[in-house]
């Protein structure tokens, strides 16, 4: 289809499609005046997210972006858990039982319900309150609470229309989370938006309370201990300093000696010690990797690039472990190392998401991944420890081997008492920090929730956006209108244009005619004998067009032509009657011959006298005369017609030997053009078989026609007769395509 042929057609349409788009304009601007009105409350919380743990041993724990962004997740998933939104659900529905102004009020159809007639409210109230109280879910399946549960339902409280309302936002890369709810009245998007947060909180608490508090006190018991020893070695450091007085220096180097064996086994313990723990260390964190796979596989939080990410990580561990004992330049090489993989692991990770129904699975590996993280922290310290009192044991050792020759004696006992002391008082200053800082910040930090703003009852509702949603309205109906258009068009296989029909046939056209309107005005009142002009636009087209056809056909060179179609109802009849009209205004002398006997159209036209199957010239003399006597006037000046009978059969069927078609060459002289009709090709052989009686071939189509398989070979046939065929007419043909 044309380009713009399409475009054109759709230009003509357009007081249709701009009818369509006002309408659109119309309906959006009615439906925003009657949307109900909604209230907005926000409240926003501090996650604490990207707070720095202070409750670790070493310092060279790294920020972890990637880390974050999971527990951004791992909390919107938990606030749309059920828990969470059932206990919002109760207190909700409590509020509306206990309140003298209830957010929501049933209508009449409602309070008649079976929903509400069943439900006990004082027995709704204190399952209720006890559910809250435990937070535990109501259970559908239990009589008592199904109508509690039912009642939820009714003041429409559930989950899932709370859930369509409520929605959470990060705000930027900050450590904050800002809570919506939208509803119908400003009081209870307030009460949502705060009792969520404050639910959200106690849920964590009750997964987390305990842990935290398991761990605080571990350390706790930890520093304790310390302090213990360090009470004690200072106790013996005092009683030795007074009982030695003033040292002997003859005996500094057997003292000495027995320092340095001492030393020696004491780095040597301490040694294998520190190996032992860097052992259980790095077993906790394979184990912390799998129970991360492990988790990633369960709850459904598997990315593109998780086996890459797994990769990286287990080479960190490996990093890590070999920095110990290392120099600070090869320490940090191994650093960049692993700040390079930290890069490529944020890179590969993609976000991940975690599923509400594997809620159980989920804290089964958190309560796991607790317990790892505690032995990390307690190994961590004991390593920490134990590199202190392994460098200060092989710092002493040699001190002790080169005054091994000097003397040592009671003042060396001393310092190898101090050396203890020391120790352990840099040890219990560390733990005793580690202390102080878990009052600040728990282990872990998922549960340092803070409300920052606090949900408000909105003055105003929120805007309807109007100008949006009339504008879209309008917009869509306009590319509606235009789409249903273009595929009607696109859709539709008929000719409709002049070049759309010699494209798809390839004939050669000899005129284009457009359609008229013969109901208000007779056929013959568009050919004024006179030079009359006709009025209306269309009837010029027609007139004008028609001399067209009346030029190539006296050009020719022909006088007897046939007209057929390929299908029938393709304005055979009118044709022959216009070109009669258009010839008679020339002067030219007219036969018109009604040969398609399974329509006799144009014998029906005029009236004429079926005679065609009549006549045969045999051997009378007389030939002309007996030819005028079958013919019958027309109403079009110098054009008379031979009529024929309607009948189910074919000419060579029906006329006689020596019939008027073999002797047309007789009658020649008397008139100018001779036009035969013939059936249309593809469904009678009427017309192949009156070639033969032709000069010339002239095809009919119609505008409003397309070109089917049997037109194909109906065509293959016409184009098969040569010179004969004259060419193609196309009939009906819309005023405004005339130029396309």
């Amino acid at each position: 289809m044309d380009l713009m042929y399409l475009l054109y057609s759709l230009f003509r349409k357009k007081w249709i499609i701009l009818s369509c788009t006002a309408l659109g304009l119309v309906a959006g601007f009615i439906f925003t005046l009657f949307m109900p009105k909604y209230y907005v409350s926000l409240a926003q919380y501090s996650t604490g997210f990207t707070m720095q743990q202070k409750v670790k041993i070493t310092q060279d724990e790294s920020f972890n972006v990637y880390e974050i962004d999971i527990r951004f997740n791992n909390v919107t998933e938990t606030f749309r858990s059920p828990k969470v939104m059932g206990m919002l659900s109760y207190k909700l529905l409590l509020h509306d039982l206990e309140d003298r102004h209830p957010f929501r009020t049933l209508n009449n159809d409602k309070l008649q319900s079976d929903a509400y007639k069943n439900a006990n409210l004082e027995a709704a109230k204190s399952i209720l309150r006890q559910k809250i109280a435990q937070m535990e879910l109501i259970s559908p399946f239990n009589p008592e609470e199904k109508k509690v549960f039912d009642l939820v339902n009714l003041y429409g409280y559930n989950d899932e229309l709370l859930g369509k309302n409520l929605s959470f936002d990060r705000v930027g890369h900050t450590d904050f989370i800002n809570i919506f709810f939208k509803s119908e009245s400003p009081e209870l998007s307030a009460f949502v938006v705060n009792t969520i947060g404050t639910q959200f909180i106690r849920f964590f608490n009750s997964i987390y309370g305990l842990r935290t508090q398991e761990s605080a006190a571990k350390l706790d018991s930890l520093t304790a201990a310390k302090k213990r020893v360090v009470d004690s070695l200072t106790d013996k450091f005092q009683e030795y300093k007074a009982k030695i007085g003033t040292p002997n220096v003859a005996d500094r180097s057997v003292a000495a000696m027995e320092v340095v064996r001492e030393m020696t086994s004491k780095y040597n313990s301490e040694l294998a010690k520190l190996n032992g723990l860097k052992g259980d260390l790095n077993a906790v964190d394979i184990q912390m990797g799998s129970l991360e796979t492990t988790a990633n596989t369960d709850v459904g939080t598997t990315g593109n690039n998780n086996a890459a990410i797994n990769e990286l990580k287990r080479k960190n561990s490996d990093l890590d472990l070999q920095k110990n004992g290392k120099p600070d330049d090869e320490v940090k090489r191994l650093q960049e190392q692993i700040d390079a993989n930290m890069r490529e692991i944020q890179r590969l990770s993609t976000g991940a998401s975690r599923s509400s129904d594997a809620a159980k699975a989920k804290e089964k590996i958190q309560n796991k991944r607790d317990e790892l993280i505690n032995k990390k922290i307690e190994l961590q310290q004991q390593i920490a420890a134990s590199e202190v009192n392994v460098r200060l044991f092989k710092t002493q050792k040699e001190e002790y081997d080169r005054i091994t020759s000097s003397g040592g004696g009671e003042e060396v006992i001393l310092q190898s008492k101090e050396t203890q002391l020391r120790i352990a008082t840099q040890e219990y200053e560390t733990l005793n920090k580690s202390l102080q800082s878990s009052l600040d910040v728990d282990v872990n930090p998922e549960n340092n929730f803070q409300l920052t703003i606090a949900g408000q009852p909105s003055y105003r509702p929120e805007a309807t956006r109007r100008t949006v949603i009339v504008g879209l309205a309008g917009v869509l109906m306009f590319m509606l209108s235009t789409f249903i258009f273009a595929a009607l068009e696109f859709m539709d296989s008929s000719f409709r244009t002049p070049s759309i029909f010699q494209r798809v046939s390839k004939l050669k056209l000899l005129s284009s005619v457009n359609e008229i309107d013969l109901k208000k005005r007779e056929l013959n009142d568009y050919f004024k004998p006179n030079g009359e002009a006709v009025e209306d636009k269309a009837g010029k087209s027609f007139v004008e067009n028609l001399r067209k056809l009346r030029y190539e056909i006296e050009t020719s060179g022909k006088k007897i032509f046939l007209v057929t179609s390929t299908q029938p109802k393709q304005g055979k009849t009118l044709m022959i009657e216009a070109l009669a009209n258009s010839l008679c205004l020339t002067k030219k002398k007219v036969l018109l011959i009604d040969a398609n006997f399974t329509n006799n159209a144009l014998t029906q036209k005029f009236g004429a006298k079926p005679t065609l199957e009549q006549f045969t010239l045999g051997n009378q003399q007389n030939s002309m005369d007996k030819f005028w006597s079958i013919t019958s006037m027309t109403t079009i000046p110098n054009t008379d017609v031979v009529g024929c009978t309607q009948g189910m059969h074919t000419p060579a069927e029906v006329l006689p030997k020596n019939n008027l078609l073999e002797n047309l060459s007789h009658i020649t002289g008397s008139y100018d053009f001779i036009f035969i009709e013939g059936a249309a090709l593809n469904n009678h052989a009427d017309s192949k078989e009156l070639v033969k009686y032709a000069e010339g071939i002239i095809a009919i189509f119609s505008a409003k026609s397309s070109l089917k398989h049997t037109d194909k070979e109906s065509v293959q046939y016409l184009t098969g007769m040569g010179d004969k065929f004259i060419g193609a007419v196309l009939n009906q043909v819309q005023l405004e395509n005339m130029e396309m």
